[in-house]
């Protein structure tokens, strides 16, 4: 069963006259009485009973036609509503962890403007949870990307869903001291600068509390924002940093970062979240979003 059955059979059903549907629809009569017959083989049942030169529907074409007109009436309206969004000169506003709008967000915009040619992104590089809930609630974005440890944000009004895992590393430079370690140990940091990124930001929270909890002190010389900058900086060997893995895959296949594996610590993981405000009313390009973030993630 289809669609073009099922306006056939709406149309016959109206004109209670194969000819004359098959003049409304500009088809040959032969398709039209094909189309039928398939429909009721479908079905099981006899949709029209031929009573000399009338045809009548029977008591399962009346009901059907019920069913017909209301699926064929809600295909128009989707068909609607997801062209209008096709074409629409709308605009979304997300707001993104400086290292998601780098190394996700562009396969996430890529694939939306396929689907969307004239959709507008506005993308506002956000780190505190605090800020990207004021901005949920305000309505300034309408997304946002977050990075954080199970269980840790507390949604509140907003939807939280989680994306993906990620794997979180320490890195320093190859001609760093602790990377020339064989066996280095977590007390071996007391010695290093560790560049820590801007205040609030998820795995930053994440390191400070494993050293406190340790008892380490530490040497946080360098506060930066921007992940490349960040990256450039222990690559010239002013300290180390704890990032995420897709963030340093690339200099860790060159040799360019060195990962400092530590025997007491296990692996930490972070997670990927989209949210939105629980009120927002998801059109289809807005749900379009959600899935394609799902997906690329």
């Amino acid at each position: 069963m289809d669609i073009k059955q099922l306006s056939t059979f709406q149309v016959a059903s109206e004109t209670l006259n194969f000819t004359k549907s098959a003049e409304i629809l500009n088809y040959a009569q032969s398709s039209v009485t094909s189309q039928i017959k398939s429909l009721e083989t479908e079905l099981g049942v006899n949709l029209f009973d031929r009573l000399g030169n009338k045809l009548v529907l029977t008591t399962s074409g009346e009901k059907f036609k019920r069913y017909s007109d209301t699926i064929i009436s809600q295909y128009h309206s989707a068909m609607e509503e997801i062209n209008f969004d096709k074409h629409m000169k709308s605009t979304i506003t997300v707001g993104a962890t400086e290292s998601q709008c780098t190394y996700k967000l562009p396969d996430v915009l890529k694939e939306l403007k396929m689907l969307f040619p004239n959709i507008g992104v506005v993308v506002k590089p956000l780190h505190r949870f605090s800020d990207i809930q004021s901005q949920l609630y305000s309505g300034e974005i309408d997304f946002a990307f977050m990075l954080g440890e199970e269980g840790e944000r507390n949604g509140g009004n907003l939807e939280i869903s989680k994306l993906s895992t990620e794997k979180l590393v320490l890195v320093a430079s190859p001609e760093n001291s602790i990377s020339q370690m064989n066996n280095a140990k977590i007390q071996d940091l007391t010695e290093e600068t560790i560049i820590l990124t801007e205040k609030g930001c998820s795995y930053r929270n994440l390191l400070e509390n494993i050293l406190q909890n340790k008892n380490i002190n530490f040497d946080a010389t360098f506060e930066i924002t921007n992940i490349e900058t960040l990256k450039n900086c222990v690559k010239t060997n002013l300290g180390i940093a704890l990032l995420p893995y897709g963030v340093v895959k690339k200099e860790m296949e060159t040799g360019e970062l060195k990962r400092i594996q530590l025997p007491e610590e296990k692996d930490r993981e972070i997670y990927h979240f989209i949210s939105w405000h629980k009120d927002k009313k998801l059109t289809p390009i807005l749900n379009s979003f959600i899935s394609v973030s799902e997906r690329i993630f």
